[in-house]
């Protein structure tokens, strides 16, 4: 080959340089770039978290969902991406205290997964285990508010079906986890109710000290461990959705 030759070969390699990194700017490296900023999002919705600065976590969550690419070939581990920071922010709205929104976000994040993932997926199990949680603690809520038995056992129910689902479906990874978690939930429907407070302001200090609620294992807050007896789960029907109500609530036996 000559020197004539090399040059045109030379300065047809030299042209197709733009073009190759054009290609890769408008293709995989707009994605890698997409998910580096969905990774930092989510970096600091964490260190909010950390601070307990939850409307700041929540919103940062928000981003990072926005953030995850929406095209590529992955679009399977984007979609599993994104379901993961939306339970992570739906978490964190949780710490504001405001039950009755978590209650119907998760039971609809619990939906969609399962349409969307399938509902023996990790994600799945991992949003039904935040449903359950909920629900158990809008039971303690109420039961510290001295609520009616039948208002109260509702959550209790809910919750207990939730773990009860998980217990006998998750895989062996987080299965005594779940079997645990579903002991906590039934022993916590036989605790005293909190005695009355007082109503005049006079007399002593006194009366039973309130019942102490443990947590399903990795809980959010209240205090204590779980520590669970052999597994005697009680048999209810098998859920089908991320709720079901059974008539008069039957506890099963």
């Amino acid at each position: 080959m000559n020197r004539k030759s090399l040059k045109k070969w030379f300065v047809l390699l030299w042209l197709l340089v733009p073009v190759g990194l054009v290609s890769y700017h408008f293709g995989p490296g707009q994605q890698e770039l997409a998910w580096r900023e969905a990774a930092a999002y989510r970096a600091e919705a964490e260190e909010h978290e950390k601070k307990q600065h939850w409307e700041q976590a929540i919103a940062a969550y928000g981003k990072a969902v926005s953030a995850v690419p929406s095209f590529g070939d992955d679009a399977s581990a984007a979609s599993v991406a994104r379901d993961q920071l939306r339970l992570a922010q739906i978490r964190a709205a949780f710490q504001l205290g405001k039950l009755d929104d978590t209650l119907t976000d998760a039971r609809q994040f619990v939906e969609q997964v399962e349409a969307t993932h399938g509902p023996a997926s990790k994600l799945a199990y991992d949003a039904r285990d935040f449903l359950g949680r909920v629900h158990y603690q809008a039971m303690i809520a109420l039961r510290l508010e001295s609520a009616e038995e039948q208002v109260w056992r509702k959550h209790w129910e809910l919750s207990r079906q939730n773990f009860r689902f998980l217990a006998e479906h998750s895989a062996m990874a987080r299965n005594d986890l779940d079997r645990k978690n579903l002991e906590v939930v039934i022993k916590s429907a036989n605790l005293p109710p909190p005695p009355v407070p007082p109503t005049s302001g006079g007399g002593g200090g006194g009366g039973a000290a309130p019942p102490t609620f443990t947590p399903p294992t990795n809980a959010p807050p209240t205090s204590g461990t779980a520590t669970a007896p052999p597994d005697n789960r009680p048999r209810a029907p098998t859920l089908n959705s991320s709720e079901v109500t059974p008539p008069e609530f039957e506890l099963g036996s």
